[in-house]
């Protein structure tokens, strides 16, 4: 069996070394704890030379592309330990939840090899049979973020598998260990040429985009470089697929179970320190109910247990990276500046890493960044409302478009106002819920396309339709 490797690159097949390292640093002690491989712009020609020869073998065997997603599903399994270890160190999320995060990026990947590609019968009669097959892309370039690297990763693999492409894969420099260690698990599941593990900064990103024989770009991250990644691959109109964060917002009716939903509000909203792209982050509560919730949130808040994420006690981790953690820092001082109240929170927790308290924000609304901006971290601002049509009006009025949730005894009355949100996924009574078979995407800025289910897999294929005549017409004389 080849040897679990760090510091190796996976490309065209084989694990080489890479002249440039990268300091991985453990957020929760703010020291590098590691160093990983950079990859430069000849690995990344190689990689793309390598996949250009391997994708119509590929693409053509369809068993075999099955074989190895249940057994890229097997290895996530059986390593889950040293993958979720990794991770904690790498990203600061607690050990429990990034153990359910490779359990995740398994089901991702079983859930693609577990069924063939659709075809869709349009007729089949006596005089015609029309058919819509899938076919593969070709060679695509997935670009990851820090956030959740290994879920993100296993999803665009699996996906892009599935439909027959080969990939190169791109992680952030923020966090590339765990993604790195990913390509050395699967340097013996995989093909030669198939899956290409490349680290590197934004350089390396724009080379990848602009890669003439690179057809379609599947990236998660910023709307400012989702822009950037379409206008870079307008000229040769490559395929796109773009999760661009956003500014969730939930709306929370007065006939709720105060202290459990303010419970399942704070999860929902400071899961894995608020890093989560569909995470809570704008919290309108009714008029009637706003002052008991708020302070049965802050209860919740105040007596979170946020400290070392290897202690099975704790619930919140540090932020990911100190340039996340300043990014915070200043959308509450900010927040605070323009005649915000704190009422938990606000403010780093002295000790060594990247820890800030979970923060609660009131007194804030539209034109203040920490309501307008993704905040990507532990802090929530709250505002109440009396009419729900003006809460469903405040909600909708964002460039973001990504999730939303409704709270409300009356799950009738809950889809009813889920329908009026304008966004790619609405939940009642629940938040942030992704699993591999339904669509995840978002409308406006939060996005092209969808992820998961069917839809995710039309995004990495192209749709073909064979049309074939069984009793030509004779010619008119």
């Amino acid at each position: 069996m080849t040897t679990i490797e760090t510091d190796t690159l996976l490309v065209a097949g084989t694990q080489v070394r890479a002249k440039n390292q990268t300091a991985v640093v453990n957020p929760a002690t703010g020291r590098a704890f590691a160093q990983c491989p950079v990859a430069s712009d000849a690995h990344l020609q190689l990689a793309v030379e390598s996949a250009d020869a391997a994708r119509a073998a590929w693409a053509r065997d369809a068993d075999l592309r099955r074989r190895v997603l249940l057994g890229m599903a097997e290895m996530l399994s059986k390593n889950r330990d040293l993958l979720a270890k990794t991770l904690t160190q790498e990203i600061g999320v607690p050990l429990r939840d990034t153990t359910i995060e490779v359990a995740g990026a398994a089901a991702f990947a079983k859930f693609r090899g577990a069924a063939p590609l659709p075809v869709e019968q349009i007729h089949d009669d006596a005089r015609q049979s029309v058919q819509v097959n899938r076919a593969p892309v070709g060679i695509v370039g997935a670009i990851v973020p820090w956030n959740a690297p290994l879920l993100i990763s296993a999803e665009k693999i699996a996906t892009a598998f599935a439909a027959g492409n080969v990939v190169v894969l791109k992680p952030s420099l923020l966090a590339p260990l765990t993604t790195v260690l990913l390509g050395s698990l699967l340097a013996d599941i995989v093909p030669p040429g198939v899956l290409h593990v490349l680290p590197g900064d934004d350089d390396l990103g724009k080379a990848l985009v602009a890669h003439q024989k690179v057809g379609m770009i599947s990236f998660t991250g910023s709307i400012a470089a989702g822009r950037a990644i379409m206008a870079a691959a307008a000229p040769r109109l490559k395929r796109l697929s773009l999760e661009l964060g956003g500014n969730d917002a939930a709306i929370v009716l007065p006939d709720v179970d105060i202290p459990r939903v303010a419970s399942q509000i704070f999860r929902s909203a400071f899961y894995r320190s608020g890093q989560v792209c569909a995470a809570i982050k704008r919290l309108y509560v009714h008029k009637d109910i706003r002052d008991e919730f708020v302070a049965a949130l802050a209860d919740v808040a105040d007596n979170a247990a946020v400290g070392d994420p290897f202690d099975p006690d704790v619930t919140m981790g540090p932020i990911s990276n100190r340039p996340q953690f300043d990014r915070v820092r200043r959308l509450v001082a900010d927040a605070v500046a323009a005649g915000g109240t704190i009422v938990a929170g606000g403010h780093p927790i002295a000790r060594d890493g990247y820890f800030h308290a979970p923060t609660l924000v009131t007194g804030v609304g539209p034109g203040i960044a920490v309501v307008d901006e993704e905040q990507f971290g532990p802090v929530l601002p709250i505002q109440s409302f009396t009419d729900i049509d003006a809460a469903v009006a405040a909600a909708n009025d964002s460039d973001y478009g990504l999730g939303a949730s409704v709270w409300t005894a009356d799950t009738t009355a809950g889809a009813a106002i889920a329908a009026d949100l304008d966004a790619g996924s609405v939940w009642v009574n629940r938040h942030g819920i992704v699993s591999p078979e339904v669509p995840f995407g978002g409308m406006k800025q939060s996005g092209v396309g969808r992820a998961n289910g069917a839809p995710g897999l039309d995004q990495y294929s192209e749709l073909k339709t064979v049309s074939v005549a069984i009793h030509a017409r004779k010619p008119t004389p």
